[in-house]
């Protein structure tokens, strides 16, 4: 079975021509997701919690003891890993992460030792650091990126 629709509309020619322009080049979504995205991920560390809402593992006692400010903060001392955070976006995608050497410590963990050890022979790190995701897409997040395409592809279709 065949369906063959002949369209002779050219206002709605031009309209699905914006349309498909629109989703070939998703860079201003991408924008507003990037944007969207680091909003959501800097508020994570005011809830001290992963995207799937989890608490982030309270700090060891040694940390408590080593850190002198922001001591009821986890992922904080003075701000460097949350202001790190930046995302750049194109065509096509959007990633969010962060310019901090140790993000990807704090966002997966690691164990005694995994990065070796020091002159001295002390293992960096000196214990194990648990897993405190930060970075993610939570399922409002899912939600909100999904408005923001579909209101850039209409927003196309309608020639805004």
């Amino acid at each position: 079975m065949r369906i063959r629709i002949d369209l002779d509309d050219e206002r709605t020619r031009r309209n699905i021509r914006r349309a498909i322009a629109a989703g070939i080049d998703m860079q201003p979504a991408a924008r507003s997701i990037g944007e969207l995205l680091l909003r959501t991920t800097r508020k994570r560390f005011d809830t001290q919690s992963s995207p799937d809402g989890v608490p982030w593992a309270p700090l060891s006692e040694s940390t408590l003891k080593r850190k002198k400010h922001n001591r009821d903060k986890v992922l904080t001392e003075r701000g460097y890993l949350r202001g790190g955070l930046n995302y750049r976006s194109g065509r096509d995608y959007v990633e969010i992460g962060s310019d901090r050497i140790y993000a990807s410590t704090h966002q997966f963990g690691a164990g005694k030792g995994a990065f070796g050890s020091t002159g001295s022979g002390k293992p960096i790190p000196f214990g194990d650091i648990p897993a405190r995701p930060f970075l993610g897409v939570s399922d409002e997040d899912a939600v909100d990126i999904q408005g923001e395409i579909a209101d850039y592809i209409s927003g196309a279709w309608r020639g805004r």
